[in-house]
């Protein structure tokens, strides 16, 4: 729920109580997973490979400890390693056991994965598994949550409006938490919005989302917050003006400013995966042209002007010597600008000027 100041202390309990020879097997590696989970949100690759490797020794098919596993590595760039613990973790949740619900609902961890490294493997599987949970009769309802948001990601992934709209009406409660220690519910909630076409809407989640990871200190999630918030930004650059008005400089501005701090969190703490893709958004973002500015009433950059000279009490005459065109060219701007914002004459063009900020 982000606060990681009062986790702490009980994280650091389970700790001490996982080191000790006495503590029964499965409730030290139950101890190590959450040392391993508060890791992870901080992005402290070395000291979760440290703990998980410690769980995984005393239950190596513990599907908690095999899906983080699976996610510090793709992470860091090593997908090879990281698909090694993804299949064990698939495996797990074929195999009958007191584990294969657990199992089941952290395989759609595989959606996890595929938005890190934008490769759609072993969705199928993970569906699946996910499908699995929700149908059974009695289930955690912490693992049909983990199960839901991974059916929610692969609805992200393959662009299902009507899917998108169901997890979305499933998942909006869980709003300023985290999901799988490694996406936020307001990130999850924003790209099922720009799914379902809801630009707006997204932007606000977006924005929650920010929030909430810089205040936590989950710093790989707003890495990526910033990235897929970014993309939306973008998107909307050569497209048409919406209120929410992400098509000005202003949209764009704001996104190279997101993908700026993600590029900087991800290279402190070696997300390669997402350094690269941030690098490869910046660049396409500067290879875009500048977007034209929308003025109100469908002005033009040239009325603009003239209108800015009217409400400073230019006569036709003087906007032409202003602006170094011809007088009959001057009154053609003024006429469309009248007709433009339903102004009768200079003193009613001048207040909506003024209303309008264009002055």
């Amino acid at each position: 729920m982000g606060n990681l100041a009062a986790a702490r202390p009980h994280v650091s309990v389970l700790g001490d109580l996982a080191g000790r020879k006495s503590t029964r097997r499965r409730a030290a590696s139950s101890g190590f997973a959450v040392v391993t989970h508060m890791a992870s949100l901080e992005g402290n690759w070395k000291g979760g490979r440290e703990s998980n490797d410690r769980g995984l020794e005393l239950t190596p098919l513990n599907p908690s400890h095999l899906w983080t596993r699976a996610i510090f590595e793709h992470q860091t760039g090593d997908s090879a390693e990281g698909d090694v613990y993804l299949d064990r973790l698939l495996e797990a949740a074929r195999l009958p056991g007191p584990e294969q619900s657990m199992a089941r609902g952290m395989a759609a961890a595989a959606a996890v994965v595929a938005r890190i490294t934008g490769e759609p493997k072993r969705l199928d599987m993970a569906e699946a598994a996910a499908e699995a949970v929700r149908s059974e009769k009695t289930v955690s309802p912490l693992f049909a949550q983990r199960s839901t948001a991974g059916l929610a990601l692969l609805a992200v992934q393959k662009g299902g409006q009507s899917a998108a709209a169901e997890y979305y009406a499933a998942l909006l409660d869980k709003l300023n938490t985290m999901i799988y220690t490694v996406i936020s519910a307001g990130r999850l909630l924003g790209l099922l919005s720009q799914t379902m076409g809801n630009e707006e809407q997204a932007v606000r989640h977006f924005e929650d989302a920010l929030a909430f990871c810089r205040q936590a200190g989950f710093r790989p999630e707003l890495a990526w917050t910033g990235c897929d918030y970014a993309d939306l930004l973008m998107a909307g650059l050569s497209g048409p003006s919406t209120n929410s008005g992400r098509t000005d400089g202003g949209g764009r501005a704001k996104a190279m400013t997101l993908l700026e701090e993600s590029l900087t969190i991800s290279t402190q703490l070696g997300m390669r995966p997402l350094m690269e893709r941030v690098i490869e958004r910046q660049e396409q973002a500067r290879s875009q042209p500048e977007p034209a500015h929308a003025y109100p009433g469908g002005l033009t950059e040239r009325e603009v002007e003239v209108l800015r000279l009217i409400a400073a009490g230019k006569t036709n005459f003087e906007i032409a010597e202003e602006l170094v065109i011809a007088e009959g060219t001057a009154r053609r701007h003024v006429a469309n600008i009248y007709e433009k914002i339903g102004a009768a004459n200079r003193v009613e063009a001048a207040a909506y000027a003024a209303q309008y900020g264009l002055v």
